[in-house]
């Protein structure tokens, strides 16, 4: 089947032939704007003066001619409506002129499905591009968003400071170059200054993440006499580092030890080597495509086109709409095997029953900051967690987060547990070698067995983590990375109850819109993770109702924060 694909989201106007799954050509044409950053309409003109040239350079780069075409596809959303339409129009009349079936395709999918050419089997995705950041699984027949940036995308969000900076657009290949002490001509910077690691902010709220408040300090610093290069190489080295930490994050939480690259931010060499140094520090692999495939291009399009029409879809007139807000995680997967979360396994580790002792040495956990072994700690059955050094993260970065988090965590234990939730003691704290000495909770982490318990067990463990988690922002407290891998399945007998554990990103606060994000968490992840289970969410919200005297507030502020823009989907 030959299939033509059509790009046109954004700044780029791309056209792509493909052939059952070969890729013939792959054709561009971007948009640079004399100042500042896109203007939809000048990139939709822009896309409207190329898309005739580029569409046939494709076809002649092929050696297809148009009316050999079995199949056209083009980009539906998610993107700016007027370059949108352009794209749409042109896909319209060559299915029209050539009487051809026609598929509109998302986006972002195009960006993940591209990865199987590369060799990458059930990975978890990490999707960075100008107006989106997604940390995907595919579970279930969907792409289900773990994780995502709270405000802008990785790529805007260089492409600003660059601005802000006299780079020229797009800024990411400038600031890449300048962060490792290259020199770019729209900047003068004196030469033989070192480059400096820079303190930033460090955004992280359990798999989502905020950069707004970096690129902020980032500019203050420049201003207060900083160089170039060293804020670059500290945007860079901060950024990055988020992005592999909550990418490890959800790694461990669904027990995957793939991660697959894409997006247009992909194609930094710097932000490869992290990814890669991660999956290997974990014993897995990354895998990203190729940067002609990682930006944003026609073939992608051509590629997903061709496999959802062979998984059977196609689109009337009518149904080539554009969408301007269409959410990976809305797309019906219906073209490939998809993946069952039953019982939940981290590659490598050991999980308790109820009530069980685990043999000293042990590995009971590894997630995407520490190892959790059994140990014996004066006849005491406990656990120790270590706090790995990360490759991926620079000395001098990883000498700041480190030691806050360790002592964070065991501040935030004690003060949740004193407003009466179950969290293991702390027994020993060990600043130097860098690990907490916990009392061992003995049971299963809830996100391994939820899937699989009985409908009344479920129901019972969503009314108690809804509890739990009213009585700590009663007691303003936010968890900061509610996820059902952190409760644990505790019993006594035949009563059962749950404990609370990874408390490293926890903090104290009374502001409505934290505990909001606490709530936009635990659901992102339960829907992705425990997407069967959608119904129950009404046991949950009954525990934390019970709980929290102020649950019509935080429930209001999770509404708001779900029709943002960057949130909104039919979920």
């Amino acid at each position: 089947m030959r299939t033509l694909g059509i790009e046109s989201t954004a700044h780029t106007f791309g056209a792509g032939v493909v052939r059952n799954g070969s890729i013939l050509s792959n054709v561009r044409d971007m948009y640079v704007p004399d100042e500042g950053g896109i203007h939809p309409r000048e990139a939709a003109d822009h896309h409207v003066r190329v898309g005739s040239g580029i569409v046939r350079k494709a076809l002649e780069e092929a050696a297809v001619d148009e009316s050999d075409l079995e199949l056209v596809a083009f980009s539906k959303g998610p993107g700016l409506g007027p370059c949108l339409r352009v794209g749409a129009t042109i896909a319209r009349v060559l299915s029209l002129k050539n009487s051809i079936p026609i598929v509109g395709v998302n986006h972002c999918v195009a960006h993940l499905e591209i990865g199987s050419l590369v060799g990458a089997g059930d990975p978890v995705l990490l999707y960075v591009s100008g107006g989106n950041t997604q940390i995907i699984a595919f579970v279930k027949g969907r792409y289900r968003v773990l994780g995502e940036t709270l405000d802008i995308g990785i790529g805007n969000m260089l492409d600003k400071l660059g601005r802000e900076m006299g780079m020229p657009f797009p800024a990411g290949p400038s600031i890449e170059k300048l962060s490792s002490g290259e020199s770019v001509p729209a900047i003068s910077e004196e030469e033989g200054r070192e480059i400096e690691l820079l303190e930033l902010p460090y955004s992280v709220k359990g798999m989502d993440i905020s950069f707004s408040g970096i690129m902020t300090a980032a500019l203050a610093l420049g201003r207060k006499g900083a160089s170039v290069h060293s804020v670059c190489h500290s945007v860079q080295e901060t950024c990055f580092s988020m992005l592999c930490e909550v990418t490890e994050r959800a790694m461990a939480h669904i027990g995957c030890d793939e991660v697959l690259l894409g997006g247009g931010v992909a194609c930094n060499s710097r932000l490869r080597a992290m990814v890669d140094i991660m999956a290997r520090e974990r014993g897995g692999k990354s895998f990203a495509p190729p940067s002609s495939l990682a930006v944003d291009n026609g073939a992608m399009i051509a590629y997903l086109g061709q496999r959802m029409f062979e998984g059977g879809i196609t689109h009337n007139m009518e149904d080539t709409v554009i969408d301007q807000r269409f959410r990976t995680d809305m797309v019906d997967v219906t073209w490939k095997a998809s993946r069952e979360m039953g019982i939940m396994e981290t590659p490598g580790t050991a999980s308790l029953e109820t009530g069980q002792t685990a043999v000293p040495g042990t590995v009971l956990g590894r997630g995407a900051e520490a190892l959790i072994t059994a140990e014996d700690f004066g006849g005491i059955p406990v656990v120790r967690k270590f706090r790995l050094p990360k490759g991926y993260r620079l000395p001098e970065m990883e000498g700041r987060i480190t030691p806050y988090r360790i002592r964070n965590e065991a501040r935030m234990l004690n003060a949740i547990r004193r407003v009466g939730i179950r969290t293991p003691y702390v027994l020993d704290v060990d600043m130097h070698c860098n690990f907490l000495v916990m009392e061992m909770l003995k049971g299963p982490r809830l996100a391994r067995l939820l899937n699989v318990m009985d409908r009344e067990a479920q129901g019972w463990a969503l009314r108690e983590m809804g509890a739990i988690v009213g009585r700590m922002h009663r007691n303003n407290i936010v968890h900061g990375d509610l996820t059902t891998s952190n409760f644990i399945l505790l019993g006594d007998g035949e009563k059962l109850n749950l404990g609370l554990i990874d408390c490293s990103l926890s903090e104290r606060s009374a502001e409505i819109e934290k505990k909001g994000v606490d709530l936009r968490l635990f659901f992102e992840v339960f829907s992705s993770t425990h997407e069967g289970l959608k119904d129950r969410e009404s046991d949950f919200w009954q525990g934390y109702y019970l709980e929290n005297p102020d649950a019509d507030d935080v429930r209001k502020k999770l509404m708001d924060i779900n029709i943002r823009g960057r949130y909104m989907s039919d979920r």
